[in-house]
């Protein structure tokens, strides 16, 4: 219906309002919405044409009008580049020495992150560079990360009394399994493990050399429990965050010594594909320590333990199926601690 009634129409009731005459009608403004008597054709309000509702340029917000919107492009290209330029002046590298030579930022390097940096390409590379130059890179995650990997959705979503019913259920049964030192009753001289107890990221080396080589990065953790009394491994290989390579079947294998004061030997017993297996070892003239054990039906398995450190160890893995007369190399772990390591 045309707003605007023709003359002599005998003029339209105001909604909302009583019936007025010829020439005292009136309408909603379109723009605000007040009530205008009519004929007039502009709101006193906000000025806007009762016919077509638009406002004048000047009662338009700035970023509505032509103009504005030229600025605001500007400001949000420009203010961005002028004050990089700035900060980047202040040093001749640029931006980010400004801030970690000033500010202090630096100090906030995050210790590297395995989960998102680790590179197996990068780390076969090292591993082939030689066992000497693969210990003196740093470990690939710091000491005490949660071996699970990240958090996952379900374990954020848990309440924070949940998690701390976890962590204190986690932390009692670790303290009450482990034990922080070798028991008293072992000496020195019978502690072969003495540099053992701790976290080991490993290289796991199968068919070293030749075309079936196979480079895989692992995890290897030893603790004393029962009081000191005996030692315990847990091997891990991949890590227990990562899925397992293509044709490669996951190793998580554990074992626990005890030394026999008796015979002046180690020995214990090793958990390997639902199998509970005996063991002994001995330990040679020039420092390695040989174990050695026999699944039922299996072959004679045997690792010897060198090339320690205070911070690494290779451990080597052979096969015999002729009761020892002879044997084939299985596999070559590369170990060494884990630490603190920021690039």
């Amino acid at each position: 219906m045309n707003p605007f009634p023709e003359p002599g129409a005998g003029g339209l009731p105001a909604p909302g309002g009583p019936a007025a005459g010829a020439g005292g009608a009136r309408i909603f403004c379109p723009a605000c919405g007040i009530s205008v008597r009519l004929p007039a054709t502009e709101c006193p309000q906000c000025k806007a044409n009762l016919r077509t509702g638009e406002k004048p340029e000047e009662y338009v917000p700035l970023w509505k009008r032509g103009k504005g919107k030229v600025l605001l492009i500007l400001a949000i290209v420009a203010i961005p580049s002028l004050t990089w330029n700035i900060i980047s002046r202040q040093t001749e590298e640029g931006l980010w020495e400004y801030l970690t030579g000033r500010i202090g930022i630096e100090s906030c390097v995050e210790v590297r992150d395995m989960w998102d940096e680790f590179d197996q390409g990068e780390f076969e590379a090292g591993v082939k560079g030689g066992y000497g130059e693969w210990n003196k890179k740093g470990n690939s995650r710091k000491l005490g990360q949660d071996p699970n990997g990240p958090e996952t959705p379900e374990q954020a979503a848990r309440t924070e009394r949940e998690k701390l019913l976890l962590s204190d259920s986690k932390a009692y049964f670790a303290s009450t399994l482990m034990s922080e030192y070798p028991s008293k009753d072992l000496k020195t001289q019978d502690n072969w493990y003495i540099l053992f107890p701790g976290e080991w990221d490993v290289a796991y080396i199968t068919g070293a050399g030749t075309s079936d080589e196979r480079i895989i990065a692992g995890e290897w953790s030893f603790a004393w429990i029962n009081d000191g009394e005996a030692l315990q491994d847990v091997l891990s290989v991949p890590y227990r965050w990562q899925p397992a390579p293509s044709g490669f079947e996951n190793i998580q294998t554990t074992s626990t010594r005890l030394f026999n004061p008796k015979l002046h030997v180690w020995e214990g017993f090793h958990i390997e594909g639902g199998q509970f297996i005996f063991f002994r070892a001995a330990k040679s003239q020039d420092g390695q320590i040989v174990e050695h054990y026999q699944a039922e039906g299996g072959p004679l398995v045997v690792t010897v333990f060198s090339d320690f450190t205070a911070n690494s160890f290779k451990a080597t893995i052979s096969e015999s199926t002729d009761k020892g007369a002879s044997y084939a190399k299985v596999a070559e772990i590369w170990a060494k601690k884990r630490g603190v390591f920021i690039p």
